[in-house]
């Protein structure tokens, strides 16, 4: 059995790989790399039997935004052509998380999560991730229940007060944080959570992209619209103030 280790015998190579933040195929330069090979002979004297793989490891960089990332390259004489990866795993279906800094830090951890799990396919825990944001958002503004309307047939209703997620939602609507018509949207991602921790079912990676989405526009609506409205404000408060210095 042969096996040898090498560096930078790809360095300065061009290669072409999807830019997370370009958002397309560019071209990448390699900057280091370190190539590892091995043989075997699998039965003596026979050169049929020999078999090899190498993988090369390398550090890339973008031509165009000049980002750094990670790259390697995997062949084995059993198998046909070559396995590229790239991490952070990217392609063009791959989502980027929004910044958000006016987000609080646990929940934005929790978004960043989220977006990995549905880059990775892990569609289930992706939807988790969701729903687990959803209480994160209950929690940080100190909602613990709310009223749910129960229909017991189509001629009778009956309001009770719910301490479960459900409940919650409707209490972000009761105490004015949410419209009524935003937390029936996320009753949606609850469910859709719901199915997929209880019921172990798998959601379609198309559903979880309009999930993301409801839930991105909330977070926006929560956290960021409001701090650039109250940034905007402040800025026009100093301008009139300081025009009404000069004319002083």
């Amino acid at each position: 059995m042969k096996n040898e280790t090498s560096e930078n015998k790809t360095k300065g190579k061009i290669v072409t790989a999807y830019c997370a933040s370009c958002e397309n195929e560019n071209k990448h330069e390699i900057l280091q790399s370190v190539q590892k090979f091995s043989e075997e002979l699998l039965a003596p004297r026979d050169q049929d039997s020999l078999i090899y793989w190498s993988s090369d490891y390398q550090i890339i960089e973008c031509r165009g935004c000049e980002s750094t990332s990670f790259r390697s390259t995997h062949i084995f004489s059993e198998e046909d052509g070559t396995i590229i990866n790239l991490y952070p795993k990217r392609t063009s279906t791959s989502l980027n998380s929004k910044g958000m800094y006016n987000v609080p830090a646990r929940l934005r951890r929790f978004y960043k999560e989220t977006i990995d799990a549905y880059n990775f396919d892990s569609n289930t825990l992706c939807a988790a991730g969701l729903r687990a944001l959803v209480e994160g958002i209950c929690a940080e503004y100190g909602v613990k229940k709310g009223e749910v309307t129960i229909n017991k047939d189509e001629h009778n209703e009956k309001k009770v007060i719910l301490k479960n997620l459900e409940g919650k939602i409707s209490g972000l609507n009761e105490h004015g944080i949410l419209t009524k018509s935003n937390a029936e949207i996320l009753h949606e991602l609850r469910f859709l959570g719901n199915d997929a921790v209880h019921e172990l079912s798998i959601p379609s990676s198309n559903n979880l992209l309009l999930a993301i989405k409801i839930l991105e526009h909330t977070l926006e609506a929560l956290y960021e619209i409001p701090e650039t409205g109250a940034e905007l404000r402040s800025k026009r408060e100093r301008r009139e103030k300081k025009s009404k210095q000069s004319k002083k």
